[in-house]
């Protein structure tokens, strides 16, 4: 689950660092396999997320006129939801290693 994480954490990092305009269809296609294997590991608000973003990237690529807000909200809620499962994955393994503990004594 970490690794997943971590990917789309770089994913996202690699799409605000190159920026939306460059980004394109080769980052689309990335968010889209990562929400495919999102949904595969049971996140699916993690998937939904990532859909959004890979569906408002290829749309991009046919605006004229380029509104990058909705790509930036996307991106933090993404974000934040990313952030909120290693919160919850660390406290899984500090109950899972404290119930251990408590098994051992």
């Amino acid at each position: 689950m970490t690794e997943l994480l971590d990917d789309m954490e770089l994913a996202l990092t690699d799409l605000t660092q190159s920026g939306f305009s460059t980004g394109g269809p080769a980052a689309a296609q990335r968010l889209g396999g990562l929400a495919r294997l999102c949904e595969d590991r049971g996140l699916h608000t993690g998937s939904a997320l990532l859909t959004e973003l890979e569906r408002a990237l290829a749309a991009r690529s046919h605006q004229a006129e380029k509104d990058d807000l909705p790509l930036a909200e996307a991106v933090c809620r993404a974000q934040w939801y990313i952030q909120l499962c290693r919160e919850k994955l660390q406290e899984e393994q500090i109950v899972r290693r404290w119930q251990e503990m408590k098994e051992e004594s």
